[in-house]
């Protein structure tokens, strides 16, 4: 007997799917399967939403049609204890049940399922950049072979078609190559390539480095540019470069610029901080730096306080550590009066 379909993990193993499930929201990054379904039996809170809401993508396929994937961008609320809203999950379901029939078979052989979800409140489409490093991620999960744009880029990095010709780059093409860092030599020949991109590509290719992990070279590569633009005082472009280096797999690095930059003459602009709390949120429960973001922040205004602080506390890791740090009494005038005044706005909330 059929079991009954009551989540989207079931959907798809009932459909005999092999399928990989993506967080959408504060960057493009792959989620287990066994998290996915013990986030949506409530056995896990949902690790990293943004704006109260869990954006994910769905990609599955039948086994014997791996070149033909469905993807499905769904988003979904989280409840105030960081949980997936199972409510609105149950609508969706029951919408889909609606529109394509019980019946998997008929599913399979019939009208294409992405078809069903083009009406539905609970998809969304994402950006240009992340609809990009998502492709690129898919189609490398697949064993898909990268875009036709995909050489030109290597081309340009090389710099064999020259630095300045950055404008007939096209943006899957630079996803492919971040997507693929592991390969053809991809991450030492970026490395040697940053310190001479215009501002441009650079900012390009920070939009997508964002959503890997740099080893050793790329990183320090991103460092020194790093370094640089702190003397330039070049915000917008510092902003782009902590979020490419925000993943780094050198900790030491990523801290030690972090304490640069919460301790330069740019620490209160919001670009970085916004930078910092959403591509470094996981940095922020230690203690040291949190407390200096937290006194960085206390310099902007309330609203763009309440804005990044009312989104670090939905981290299920970062809600205790904020918490604590807002109760030690040792803090910047500055920083009292504006975590006053948020309690003020959940005193009003609540």
């Amino acid at each position: 007997m059929q079991e009954q379909i009551s989540s989207i993990s079931d959907f798809l193993k009932q459909g005999n799917f092999h399928f990989r499930v993506f967080d959408m929201g504060r960057r493009v990054t792959q989620l287990s399967n066994s998290l996915f379904m013990k986030i949506e039996n409530q056995q896990e809170l949902y690790p990293y939403p943004f704006q109260q809401s869990a954006w994910i993508a769905v990609l599955f396929w039948d086994k014997h049609k791996k070149d033909e994937p469905v993807i499905w961008f769904l988003k979904f609320p989280i409840d105030e204890l960081g949980y997936l809203q199972l409510s609105s999950r149950d609508a969706f379901m029951q919408q889909l049940i609606d529109q394509l029939g019980t019946s998997l078979q008929e599913k399979q052989q019939g009208k294409p399922v992405s078809d069903a979800l083009k009406e539905s409140p609970f998809a969304f489409k994402p950006k240009q950049d992340r609809l990009a490093i998502f492709h690129s991620k898919a189609s490398k999960a697949l064993g898909q072979a990268p875009s036709q744009y995909y050489e030109h880029t290597l081309n340009y990095i090389n710099g064999s078609i020259g630095y300045d010709q950055w404008a007939f780059l096209g943006l899957q093409g630079i996803a492919d190559m971040v997507a693929r860092l592991d390969e053809n030599n991809n991450e030492i020949k970026l490395s040697k390539a940053i310190a001479k991109l215009p501002d441009t590509p650079l900012e390009i290719f920070c939009n997508m480095l964002e959503h890997s992990e740099p080893k050793r070279e790329l990183s320090q590569a991103l460092v020194q540019k790093i370094d640089t633009e702190i003397d330039n005082k070049n915000r917008k472009m510092l902003a782009a470069l902590t979020r490419a280096l925000s993943h780094s797999q050198i900790d030491s690095l990523r801290f030690a610029t972090w304490e640069k930059l919460l301790t330069s003459e740019l620490a209160s602009e919001i670009e970085i901080l916004a930078a910092l709390s959403g591509r470094a949120w996981n940095d922020l429960k230690d203690k040291s730096l949190l407390k200096q973001f937290l006194t960085a922040l206390a310099d902007c205004s309330q609203e763009q306080f309440n804005i990044l602080l009312f989104d670090l506390m939905a981290i299920p890791t970062l809600r205790e550590p904020i918490l604590s740090t807002m109760r030690e009494p040792e803090r910047s005038q500055a920083l009292s009066e504006k975590i006053g005044k948020f309690f003020e706005l959940l005193r009003v909330r609540s």
